[in-house]
């Protein structure tokens, strides 16, 4: 991990951790610590939350964070906006997975699991319910 150490998560609890270390990517974003500091962030949150080594998580972090300009949620205004494109991260980032799965790299396979939960939680955590019910305004 780049800004704790493993213990940490153990000391904390894992939703514990999980928390702070989305709270400290939110007020990255929110501050303009700049990409790379916020791109670390996010791995040590995919590496704690997935259970997977760092180079794995920088690999995700990378693919849906740093490569993805597109987000664009350094220049994001609205704190909902920072939010929900932060879930968006996160979410499709189990479609990285999946396709990691299908063309045979079985780390990935076995983490699928561990985004759905790391995902519930970070739902809870950010919503105030589990990612099965839908927002309120929402079909």
């Amino acid at each position: 991990m780049y800004d704790h150490d493993p213990e940490d998560v153990d000391v904390l609890g894992w939703d514990e951790f999980i928390a702070r270390q989305w709270e400290s990517i939110f007020a990255g974003y929110r501050t303009g610590s700049g990409l790379r500091r916020t791109g670390r962030r996010w791995s040590d949150l995919i590496q704690a939350g997935l259970g997977c080594p760092q180079e794995f998580a920088d690999m995700l972090v990378r693919s849906q964070v740093i490569d993805r300009a597109d987000r664009d949620l350094e220049g994001t205004r609205n704190p909902a906006d920072v939010v929900a494109g932060m879930y968006d991260v996160l979410a499709e980032m189990g479609a990285d997975l999946r396709e990691l799965a299908a063309d045979g790299m079985p780390a990935a396979a076995g983490l699928l699991d561990q985004h759905a939960r790391l995902l519930a939680a970070v739902h809870a955590y950010v919503f105030g319910h589990e990612s099965g019910v839908a927002l309120p305004g929402a079909e």
